[in-house]
């Protein structure tokens, strides 16, 4: 893998399931060579008017400890923790700002239903300028996370839909990571597609996997006949076993922001594999250029 996630932010609300993320940004860690920060939000003294000073400072303390102690079950890689004041999403953000990409589960302490994404997470996903790696939590033991996150990088789903997000942001980030994998370039062929719109597009999917193919990448072309987008891709990551989707916020549909019910937001819901989701390119920061 390229250095393109040098440093990595990791919300945690000292929940198991907050904790899941950890793992997998340890993998991107130990490739990239790069390191981690576990982040934890409380809240702003001016937002707990009515609780003591003393009961805020114990809410502190026990905070901190709970941090440090997760951070101490993430080995071979650096990781430092950081508290700060504010609510979950805003500080996530304002670390963002200053990180290549955030590693963060669909939902935390509050562990909602695999088909709702937590609004802190979707909000972060929505105004992030970095990419965000979005990890279903796992209950159990960080060993389960563990061993999927190490299976991570195994095959690579790029689903692309000709739009210039996916041919200058998407697959060049895909590529970036993909040194010893192979990228699996996908577009999905709704029924009622002329065969001439599906021949372009196999065209299209075959010159980008020949530009990867000259970088010296392993790409496979793949078009899938499905009538959800996100279905089929869902479908076809597990179906050949992939470890990770990468795909963008909004493609050629032409939406500038996060839309719940987007093919993005339904493979994050759905998937069986991590979203690495990349920003539109209003808000991406140039990280191919730290």
């Amino acid at each position: 893998m390229s250095e393109l996630f040098r440093d990595i932010v990791v919300p945690y609300d000292g929940s198991e399931l907050s904790e899941t993320a950890a793992p997998f940004a340890a993998e991107v860690a130990r490739r990239s060579g790069g390191r981690i920060t576990l982040v934890r939000a409380l809240p702003e003294p001016a937002m707990v008017t009515d609780i003591p000073r003393t009961v805020l400072g114990q809410v502190t303390s026990a905070a901190r400890k709970e941090l440090e102690a997760a951070a101490a079950r993430v080995t071979d890689v650096p990781v430092k923790t950081m508290l700060k004041e504010g609510l979950p999403a805003d500080v996530i953000l304002r670390e963002a700002k200053s990180r290549d990409l955030v590693v963060m589960t669909t939902h935390g302490r509050s562990g909602v239903s695999r088909l709702v994404l937590g609004s802190v997470t979707e909000k972060v996903i929505r105004l992030s300028p970095v990419p965000v790696l979005v990890v279903r939590p796992r209950r159990g033991t960080l060993k389960a996370a563990a061993t999927a996150a190490g299976r991570m990088f195994h095959d690579i789903v790029v689903p692309l839909d000709g739009s210039d997000l996916s041919r200058e942001a998407v697959a060049p980030l895909a590529a970036g990571l993909a040194s010893d994998t192979r990228l699996h370039l996908l577009t999905i062929v709704r029924a009622g597609a002329t065969e001439e719109e599906a021949n372009a597009a196999g065209d299209w999917l075959a010159g980008r996997a020949a530009a990867l193919e000259a970088r010296g990448l392993a790409a496979v072309t793949r078009l899938v006949n499905h009538d959800s987008p996100a279905e089929g891709i869902a479908a076809y990551a597990e179906h050949n076993d992939c470890g990770l989707i990468v795909m963008s916020t909004h493609g050629a549909g032409g939406l500038r922001e996060w839309m719940l019910g987007s093919v993005t937001d339904q493979v994050i819901r759905r998937g069986p594999v991590p979203v690495l989701v990349v920003p539109s390119p209003g808000r991406a920061k140039k990280t191919a250029k730290k």
